[in-house]
C-alpha cells in the first residue's frame, strides 16, 4: 500500500512500541485505524465529485458540439426564396359550388342523349 516492506514494518513497529508503551500501543493503533478510514473516505468523496465535475463538463462539451453541429446544419440547408402562393383561390370555391348546383338539380350530363 504505502511501498513498506517487511524489515520496515518491523523497524515502524518497535518504535512505536518504545514510543507509546505496550499499554497505549492498542489504543494508538485504533486511533491509527480510525484516521486511515477517514482519510479513505475524504479521498474516496473527493474523487467521487472530481469525477462528477469531470463527467458535467464533458456532457456540456458535446451538448456544445452538438448545438454548433445543428447551427452549421441550420445555415447551410438551402432555403426556399419565397413560398408559393395559390395563383387562383377562387378555384377552390367554384369546386365547392359545382356540388351545390348538382344539389339543386341543375347538373349539365354532357354523355346523356336526347330524343
Amino acid at each position: 500500500m504505502f511501498g513498506i516492506g517487511g524489515i520496515e514494518l518491523l523497524v515502524i513497529v518497535v518504535v512505536a512500541l518504545i514510543v507509546f508503551g505496550p499499554k497505549e500501543l492498542p489504543k494508538a493503533m485504533r486511533s491509527a485505524g480510525a484516521m486511515m478510514r477517514t482519510i479513505n473516505r475524504v479521498s474516496g468523496e473527493f474523487r467521487s465529485q472530481f469525477d462528477q465535475a469531470l463527467r458535467e463538463a464533458e456532457r456540456e462539451l458535446e451538448i456544445e458540439e452538438t448545438r454548433k453541429s445543428m447551427e452549421a446544419a441550420i445555415r447551410d440547408t438551402p432555403t426556399p426564396k419565397s413560398i408559393k402562393e395559390p395563383k387562383e383561390p377562387a378555384q377552390a370555391g367554384a369546386s365547392a359550388s359545382g356540388g351545390t348546383d348538382a344539389m339543386q338539380g341543375n347538373t349539365q350530363d354532357t354523355n346523356v342523349k336526347e330524343s
